[in-house]
């Protein structure tokens, strides 16, 4: 293709310099930038600076940490008047409560992130519209990845049988309090909300930041294991060192389904039917 000063129709990506001040500039798909594979005494920054797959790397650390920090916050701001009204805290509309709270701190770390760091597009994250190859891959990832939790819960059953929590009883005493209501708005927190806002934020944003910043072994790994945190509960008790080893895996899984297709609908995807069949199960014996 041609590679003047004009407007060239075509995909981003690196081509020709045309003013050959270095082998190749970045061509965003509407101007030309300054990011080229040379360094200039006088730099010509335009806009952040493209990752592997053509959308800028956010470098936006502060900002996902005040996120969350946030979302706890919120959290307990969104509980409070429920709980001092009488509300059980065991109460599915508590629950929906305390999880709006800490998704709209979530949420919001990503969106400031983009905008401040970003081209202000959510799609800066991976967040990109659902494709027929996006959902298969996810149908087929999140029954494959249930079997894997399946065989490593089995494992740590069979070595060490204390490493587990004796049920999920943070899913199912709302369900068992609130009857259809509870199982709906649990279903939905899990099969819907969950899978949408954790992907956003752990893989998009944070994930985003972690390998930029330390490259993608460790962000991978490190993505992982503080998406595990978040997950422990101080009831489990021992049960939090297998919770921490089966959700380090759905991490991975997930981690590594942004990496390879470079957006985040197949892992959406594949959460959405790993907490469906998981959050199914329960209410069926429940």
């Amino acid at each position: 293709m041609s590679t003047t000063t004009g407007s060239p129709v075509a995909p981003p990506g690196w081509y020709a310099d045309p003013w050959r001040q270095a082998s190749w500039r970045w061509w965003d798909g509407t101007a030309w930038t300054g990011w080229t594979d040379a360094v200039y005494p006088v730099p010509v920054p335009v806009g952040p600076r493209p990752g592997s797959d053509g959308r800028p790397e956010i470098r936006a650390g502060g900002t996902a940490a005040l996120g969350f920090v946030a979302g706890i916050v919120l959290a307990v701001a969104f509980t409070l008047p429920l709980a001092a009204a009488g509300v059980s805290l065991t109460s599915p509309w508590l629950v929906l409560a305390s999880t709006l709270g800490l998704w709209t701190g979530l949420i919001g770390a990503c969106v400031v992130a983009v905008r401040r760091r970003g081209t202000g597009r959510l799609s800066d994250l991976g967040l990109l519209r659902l494709r027929v190859p996006d959902v298969g891959i996810g149908v087929a990832a999140g029954i494959g990845l249930v079997m894997a939790v399946a065989a490593l819960t089995a494992l740590i059953s069979w070595a060490v049988p204390d490493a587990l929590p004796r049920g999920r009883e943070d899913l199912v005493a709302p369900i068992r309090e609130g009857g259809v209501a509870g199982a709906v708005i649990v279903a939905l927190i899990a099969a819907l909300g969950a899978p949408f806002v954790e992907e956003l934020y752990f893989r998009g944003l944070l994930q985003g930041i972690l390998v930029a910043r330390f490259g993608p072994g460790f962000g991978l790994v490190a993505q992982a294991v503080l998406f595990a945190l978040v997950h422990l509960s101080p009831d489990a008790g021992t049960g939090n060192f297998g919770i921490l080893a089966v959700i380090t895996l759905v991490g991975l899984t997930l981690g590594v389904l942004r990496r390879r297709t470079g957006r985040l609908g197949a892992g959406i995807v594949t959460h959405a039917v790993y907490n469906a069949i998981l959050v199914g199960a329960l209410i069926a014996t429940t």
